[in-house]
């Protein structure tokens, strides 16, 4: 009797048990690498004291007719960020396929908002299409695309906020700005000069970075230079040759393409200036080892794709409506000590 009841206990039960939430255990019983190995090992072993069983067809979600998702991905300078944010989607799509869950991908260039707008207009031809994920890079013209089709389809925006009354999953890439100034004041003396460098807009994230980060830094009381418009990294690289061969900067705040700059420039020129960032990738990883870039504040990419599948499930498979027009993923702050592979 005691091994039947077992047998029928829950992911939400297992939850609660651990005190974490039943996404994680269902991550876990389903081999996701979204979690720690450390969480996943505890809720494997209840799992198996408690001899659950993932049982798919006795689900009322079993029996649902199938649903098919178009994910739009737009793809940035950084691989690392398109190749987290797909991960994160392949992710939920594998979680949730025996419900017969598909997830179409579209990559496009995140310079080319003209090819998004042809590649959503052919989606939206297509038949059986009942949801859409999508970064989207002319906000105005792809909302009025999809606007005839809101009572259709399922739609989510991911990355880029789409519009007020549009489910969204992404980043506070203004506030994250913020952190990285609040931290860059705890690294410097009052009255030490800041050098900020602005490289325009790459419509997702930089813009909003350089306007959180000069709206707290400008609290304190620092010296600060700029921001100085740039157009890119070979410009930025000769200007920062020569800036800082002469000049007294202390601190220094790069908003776009300040991973393949600072990976460029002299090292020897960046040495005792403080080095804050917003992002995280392969090349500022190598940078904070070497201890060039001191601290740089990121958000949780895969797990944003992961999210954003998930809420369209729950909007197709459960009709949940969603409680929250926007889900905020959460801001990590990566320094040396605390930097893992």
């Amino acid at each position: 009797m005691l091994r039947r009841e077992l047998a029928m206990i829950t992911q939400k039960e297992i939850a609660e048990k651990l005190g974490i939430s039943r996404t994680t255990v269902a991550r876990a019983i389903n081999g996701s690498p979204l979690i720690k190995e450390e969480t996943k090992k505890k809720i494997l072993e209840l799992v198996k004291e408690t001899n659950y069983e993932k049982n798919y067809l006795g689900s009322s979600l079993g029996a649902k007719k199938s649903k098919r998702v178009c994910a739009l991905v737009v793809k940035s300078r950084n691989e690392f960020y398109t190749q987290e944010i797909l991960r994160g989607i392949e992710e939920v799509a594998n979680e949730y396929k025996a419900y017969n869950y598909h997830i179409d991908i579209k990559i496009t260039d995140i310079n080319d908002p003209e090819e998004q707008l042809d590649v959503l207009k052919k989606v939206l031809k297509e038949r059986d299409l009942d949801g859409i994920i999508i970064t989207p890079l002319d906000k105005n013209r792809v909302y009025e695309i999809l606007k005839p089709k809101l009572k259709d389809l399922k739609i989510l925006s991911l990355g880029i906020r789409l519009h007020r009354d549009i489910p969204h999953v992404g980043p506070d890439h203004k506030k994250q700005g913020k952190i990285a100034a609040g931290l860059m004041s705890q690294l410097l003396r009052r009255d030490e000069k800041i050098l900020i460098i602005d490289n325009g807009d790459d419509k997702v994230s930089s813009k909003l970075y350089l306007d959180g980060f000069l709206k707290r830094i400008t609290e304190e009381n620092f010296q600060i230079e700029g921001p100085i418009n740039l157009s890119g990294i070979e410009e930025s690289i000769e200007y920062l040759e020569e800036k800082l061969k002469s000049d007294n900067i202390k601190g220094l705040y790069i908003n776009r393409y300040a991973h393949d700059i600072l990976d460029k420039v002299p090292h020897n020129l960046l040495e005792d200036r403080k080095i804050v960032t917003n992002g995280i990738g392969i090349i500022i990883k190598k940078l904070i080892r070497k201890k060039i870039i001191d601290i740089t504040v990121m958000e949780e990419i895969a797990s944003e794709g992961y999210m954003a599948g998930k809420r369209v499930f729950e909007m197709l498979y459960r009709n949940k409506e969603q409680d929250r027009n926007w889900d905020i993923s959460k801001s990590h702050i990566i320094f040396y000590e605390n930097l893992e592979d």
